[in-house]
């Protein structure tokens, strides 16, 4: 983009970002590259460059599948009201059934992709068979390590919120 060009849109219109849906800008027959933004970016690229595909494959496919397991799992735990200490507990889980996922059984990523498949076919919440054996699939993949785990930090979580609410409250003088 020329000086003239930049100084003819901002006495046409006051605003150079109108140059950005222009026709001609962003449709250039000779451009080959990447587009940037900022500084350094170029070295960045270049490293996405030299990931391979299979490990945007995978990455792609345990962005899909956490999508629909985590809402699940949000609920499942909401459903043992946790109280001040859902928060907590939540983060734990999530942590531990990630950990988990990178370590399927041949049958338990069988199970995943079916579960994927389903929800590609975008089917009314009544009719998702595999989607409505979720929070199963969740509790088998927690162990009962996880299980004390999550016991343990949902009782940490709430004896810190009662002894806050005990050092707030006011005293009574006696």
């Amino acid at each position: 983009m020329d000086e003239q060009a930049l100084a003819q849109q901002l006495a046409k219109t006051g605003n150079l970002l109108d140059l950005l849906n222009a026709d001609p800008w962003g449709q250039a027959d000779d451009w080959d590259g990447s587009i940037e933004a900022g500084l350094d970016l170029k070295a960045y690229v270049e490293q996405l460059d030299q990931v391979p595909v299979e490990a945007y494959r995978l990455q792609r496919w345990y962005v899909r599948l956490l999508s629909i397991l985590w809402p699940e799992l949000k609920t499942w735990l909401q459903s043992w009201n946790l109280g001040l200490s859902f928060e907590a507990v939540y983060t734990e889980a999530k942590q531990r059934v990630y950990q988990h996922i990178k370590e399927l059984t041949p049958e338990q990523t069988d199970w995943m992709n079916a579960l994927l498949a389903e929800d590609e076919q975008r089917l009314p919440v009544a009719e998702r068979q595999v989607r409505a054996q979720v929070v199963p699939m969740l509790s088998a993949l927690l162990t009962p390590e996880d299980h004390q785990a999550l016991a343990n930090i949902a009782a940490q979580d709430m004896a810190k919120g009662v002894l806050l609410q005990v050092k707030a409250a006011p005293s009574a003088a006696v």
